[in-house]
């Protein structure tokens, strides 16, 4: 957990440099750190209340989430402009919170993390 800390507090740090300077005027390396700690934030440490399988998440499905969205923030990417970058991470949120809604290991949850894989690919 104190690898995702880091990487939220690192992404919260890129956000304030990407508002100062503007897209163009800093590294994508920085545009990458931000929406992995969007990632984090998004799709692991914000919870639905309203949604009986968000509300209650056993330890199991958090463990594999976490290790899941830590081996995504851990891969290097390649992007040729920041628009690239926001739109597959974007997706990539938009995936993760779809599993989250959905029963841990069940069909659904399978397509949405083939899904997932596919961004990745």
């Amino acid at each position: 957990m104190l690898k995702a800390k880091n990487l939220v507090r690192r992404g919260r740090e890129m956000a304030d440099q990407i508002n100062i300077l503007g897209d163009d005027g800093v590294p994508m390396s920085y545009h990458e750190s931000f929406w992995k700690s969007e990632l984090i934030d998004f799709a692991f440490l914000q919870q639905d209340a309203f949604d009986a399988i968000d509300a209650l998440c056993p330890l199991e499905r958090q463990e594999y989430m976490l290790d899941l969205i830590l081996r995504i923030c851990d891969r290097h990417f390649e992007f040729d402009n920041f628009e690239q970058c926001r739109i597959l991470f974007k997706e990539m949120i938009n995936t993760l919170r779809q599993m989250n809604y959905t029963e841990f290991k069940s069909p659904q949850f399978n397509e949405y993390e083939q899904q997932l894989s596919k961004h990745l690919a």
